[in-house]
């Protein structure tokens, strides 16, 4: 099986090659020189390098993961594979991104991050439950260690998601400091993990019962020692300098003080008794300084709860002396709120009278008003109806004189058509007179043309 673990590093590590690859090839190149180009080709770049941040990320975290194991069971191998799976997507994801950079392809490319770094976990924590026992400290020290910086870790991720969906632009720059950010705080987590594995059972218990700024400061303890060489175990030890370059100079497998480590195979390093004694022993003198720090916080909080309960009587009393001020001040202001309340209520007594009789004459001058306005209809009712009656009798009037005059028109009018009928009937008589004399002439003259034939 052990050959078996190494084939499985050699196939992951195969695969995350693999990954870097295809997303180098899909860069697009620039053909012809155009700014546009060179731009779309800058943004491809710069998601590349954010792409490949995250994928190197992965590495680190799988192979020191691994690191830690000899062996492998069947649960480790599924959920290898389970991890390559979406780490695989990587290059899908990265050239959608630098094609379409809108909300759904951040937003895919975020899930997909979330993806593998669930998967991870999943992956990670087999391994741990593989390699220690259900009741081991060492599990213990792992899920206290590296436990918060997970949380972390997949709640910023799932923030991004969300905001990638109003931000696309400005969200997807901020997955570029966030495996880098990962990869310095899984190292420190690893080194305290180191720290931690050479202590003594006892030791790692009372380690996991300090806060996490106590193991800070322990861990900066061995790195004081182990910098300044103070302790006289360390004369082999990788004298460390603080800040990000001195991080960058420590070996990759060392403790806080610079010790190449390896807590599951401690043959391999010929110097790890010495280093065990020595970190053993800082932890000794780091537990007397907490626990005389102890005393002193127990003794400075019974000396702040005194002052705090002499504070707390004088607040007491203070705070009865302001209530009865208050109470005072306001039994004083009740009183003159009450004749305040009386001066008001005269006010609008009087207001109320004066208003009434306001009122009542405006009232009456309404009445007076009505009454004038009654007056008034009265006479314009008079005055219509007069001037009806006048118009009346001028309808009537102007009625008579058209009948009299239609009267004298149709007497007109008969005396004409009988004129008409007498002049009509004279001529008439007129040519009757005057054919009868027409027709004897004619008769004559006949009768002297026959006269004249017959002789």
């Amino acid at each position: 099986m052990k050959k078996l673990k190494t084939r499985l590093d050699a196939f992951s590590d195969a695969v995350i090659a693999i990954i870097l690859t295809i997303m180098v090839l899909d860069l697009t190149p620039v053909l012809r020189d155009n700014l546009h180009d060179y731009l779309f080709l800058s943004k491809q770049v710069g998601i590349y390098i954010i792409s490949f941040a995250f994928v190197a990320n992965m590495w680190y975290q799988h192979a020191t993961l691994f690191n830690d194991i000899d062996d492998m069971s069947y649960r480790i191998m599924l959920y290898d594979f389970l991890f390559l799976i979406p780490l695989s997507l990587t290059p899908l994801a990265t050239n959608m991104m630098a094609s379409n950079t809108t909300r759904i392809p951040v937003m895919a490319y975020g899930l997909l991050l979330f993806l593998v770094s669930a998967s991870f976990r999943l992956l990670a924590r087999s391994v741990m439950h593989f390699e220690y026992t259900d009741k081991s400290k060492m599990r213990q020290l792992y899920r206290k260690i590296y436990g918060r910086h997970n949380q972390y870790y997949l709640i910023f991720n799932a923030i991004l998601i969300v905001l990638a969906y109003f931000f696309p632009q400005i969200v997807l720059w901020f997955y570029l400091p966030y495996p880098l950010i990962y990869l310095v705080l899984s190292s420190r987590d690893r080194q305290q993990m180191y720290d931690a594995s050479q202590l003594t059972t006892a030791q790692r218990q009372e380690y996991l019962q300090l806060p996490k700024n106590a193991i800070n400061q322990f861990r900066e303890m061995v790195q004081d020692q182990a910098a300044t060489g103070t302790d006289g175990n360390t004369a082999n030890a990788h004298h460390l300098q603080r800040g990000f370059t001195g991080w960058l100079d420590q070996p990759v497998e060392a403790d806080s003080a610079g010790h190449l480590v390896n807590p599951h195979n401690p043959s391999n390093n010929p110097n790890s008794v010495e280093v065990r004694k020595e970190r053993q022993a800082q932890w000794e003198e780091f537990a007397k300084q907490i626990r005389d720090g102890s005393k002193k916080y127990r003794d400075a909080a019974a000396q702040i709860r005194k002052q705090q309960r002499n504070a707390d009587r004088d607040a007491v009393k203070q705070a009865s002396r302001q209530a009865e001020q208050q109470q005072e001040q306001r039994k004083h202001d009740a009183e003159v709120a009450a004749k305040e309340a009386e001066v008001q209520r005269e006010s609008r007594e009087k207001a109320s009278k004066q208003a009434a009789k306001e009122a009542e004459r405006q009232q009456e001058t309404n009445k007076e008003s009505a009454r004038q306005a009654a007056k008034d209809i009265e006479r314009q009712a008079k005055a219509k109806r007069r001037a009806a009656h006048e118009e009346d009798k001028i309808r009537e009037h102007q009625q008579k004189t058209q009948q009299r005059t239609e009267r004298r028109d149709a007497k007109h009018q008969a005396k004409q058509q009988k004129l008409q009928a007498k002049a009509q009937e004279s001529n008439q008589n007129h040519q009757s007179e005057t054919g009868n004399s027409d027709s004897t002439q004619d008769g004559h003259e006949k009768d002297d043309h026959s006269g004249n034939v017959d002789r």
